[in-house]
């Protein structure tokens, strides 16, 4: 009987160990190296046909992901549309591939980079998130009490349609081209739309966009970025962090559960499930062996 053990023994251990967590586990605020937005440039299309141009750094950076079929964009989007703030530079993304104006790059870093899951959501300087009904009324609050804090990007020029720039090592260069976009079923436009992405690494310090097609209304957004999933928060507002219901007034919690306390839970409830058969196991181990005996005929 001592191979059934042996058998059941691995079973368990194949189940159990697995999901244990392991000594070195860093959670997500323990030593995870996140994404981040360092610097932000932005300059005309029209520059490129010019021997100079003229380079602005803005105050916050908005990237609003929404989609053409989304119903509640349209309220949202009027709100980020007639923002009155010169120093916020605002891209929209459409990631959903059901949108005519749907660009892969979008969808990338709304799946991997920022791990978002609905539309619309507004992300502000990269670090932001902002969802839900009340969006657009926390989007002022939250530019209200940010501060301007980028910077890596002093060395960026561009001159007859050739962008030149130095980077630190470890950090990617992305470039958004981004026009005056009719809607593509009601009468409105979208004036911040992502048409075309670029991104560059930090052994790259110069690119020509000569070959480039595009409106003369459009605008690039240069951004420079530590690359890497974001830890994404919700801003300090009056209402940032608050669900009301009828039954209960109090503040949501945000603090994430323990995964180490997960899966010991996890293992703890498959150990309870696999008593019973180990108990029946060894009971059988314990009942003697009967020998066949044969008598000659």
């Amino acid at each position: 009987m001592g191979w059934r053990f042996l058998v059941s023994f691995l079973l368990a251990a194949t189940v159990i160990f697995p999901i244990l967590p392991a000594d070195g586990y860093q959670s997500g605020n323990e030593g995870e190296e996140y994404g981040t937005i360092l610097d932000v440039r932005t300059f005309s299309a029209s520059c490129l046909l010019n021997e100079t141009c003229e380079i602005q750094q803005p105050n916050n950076l908005i990237e609003y992901y929404s989609a053409d079929w989304c119903e509640p964009c349209a309220q949202v989007s009027q709100q980020v549309n007639t923002l009155n703030n010169s120093d916020v530079l605002i891209i929209q993304h459409h990631p959903s591939n059901q949108d005519a104006t749907f660009l892969s790059a979008s969808k990338l870093r709304f799946d991997l980079e920022f791990r978002l899951l609905f539309y619309p959501s507004i992300v502000v300087d990269g670090k932001f998130l902002l969802t839900g009904t009340r969006q657009a009324m926390d989007l002022n609050e939250t530019l209200d009490n940010s501060t301007k804090n980028f910077s890596g990007l002093e060395s960026l020029s561009v001159s007859n349609a050739t962008m030149e720039w130095n980077s630190s090592n470890g950090t990617v260069i992305r470039v958004w081209y981004v026009e005056p976009t009719a809607h593509t079923s009601e009468n409105r436009i979208h004036p911040y739309l992502a048409h075309q992405s670029w991104e560059f690494n930090s052994t790259f310090t110069t690119h020509n966009f000569s070959q480039f097609e595009g409106d003369e209304n459009g605008t690039f957004v240069v951004v420079l970025e530590r690359p890497g999933i974001r830890q994404l928060t919700t801003p300090d507002t009056p209402t940032g962090r608050m669900e009301v219901s009828d039954q209960n007034d109090s503040p949501v919690s945000t603090t994430p559960v323990n995964p180490k306390i997960v899966a010991g839970v996890a293992a703890l409830g498959l150990l309870i499930l696999l008593i019973p058969a180990l108990i029946m196991q060894l009971n059988l181990m314990k009942e003697p062996v009967k020998s066949s005996s044969f008598e000659d005929e």
